[in-house]
């Protein structure tokens, strides 16, 4: 299943730490039943999703590795946790590149954590080439410096469509300060 294959990526990746955040299709102890049965379950973040978050050193050093939110519902699990009441957001539907904005959206401005979305919606599939557009280093760093300019907060979270497309990890380790070009392979 995917849930094993995420599992066997953090077996073999040991410094790795996943956020997941999933849509309310399927009922906290259905997740709650796939985390258990894929054996991610030993992997998941059991402490409190409020500041201050451990560093993720801790959470390595912890073998605490995968945070879990649910998008609306995520009663009942104790690890699964409300996910607006901890990440705020940008909007989420955008046709084009221009309309990407920073505007809040979900999750209120004092949430600790702050997730830029960043794809261009194409029902009924996402396209690559779109990503590739979007996802491109000057183009994904520009935006996500005008959303922590004026949203005051840095970007937590680039929630992407084809994560492999562009360079989004190298992004993401610009933003935390590592020098371009630093980022982990």
């Amino acid at each position: 299943t995917m849930l094993e294959g995420v599992r066997d990526f953090l077996v073999r990746n040991p410094g790795e730490v996943l956020v997941f955040v999933i849509e309310d299709y399927v009922a906290p102890e259905d997740v709650a039943a796939a985390f258990r049965e894929s054996g991610l379950e030993r992997f998941v973040y059991r402490g409190a999703v409020t500041a201050p978050f451990p560093t993720l050193r801790e959470m390595i050093d912890s073998d605490q590795r995968v945070v879990v939110f649910g998008e609306k519902d995520a009663r009942g699990v104790p690890w699964y946790h409300p996910a607006f009441e901890t990440i705020q957001e940008t909007p989420y539907r955008f046709l084009t590149p221009e309309e990407l904005s920073c505007r809040p959206n979900r999750g209120d401005a004092a949430a600790p954590l702050f997730q830029v979305n960043h794809w261009i919606e194409t029902t009924p599939t996402p396209r690559p080439s779109n990503a590739a557009i979007v996802n491109a280093h000057d183009f994904l760093l520009a935006r996500a410096r005008k959303c922590q300019e004026e949203r005051g907060k840095l970007p937590n979270i680039l929630a992407v469509d084809f994560a492999m497309t562009g360079d989004v990890v190298g992004v993401a380790a610009e933003l935390n300060g590592l020098a371009p070009g630093d980022a982990p392979r």
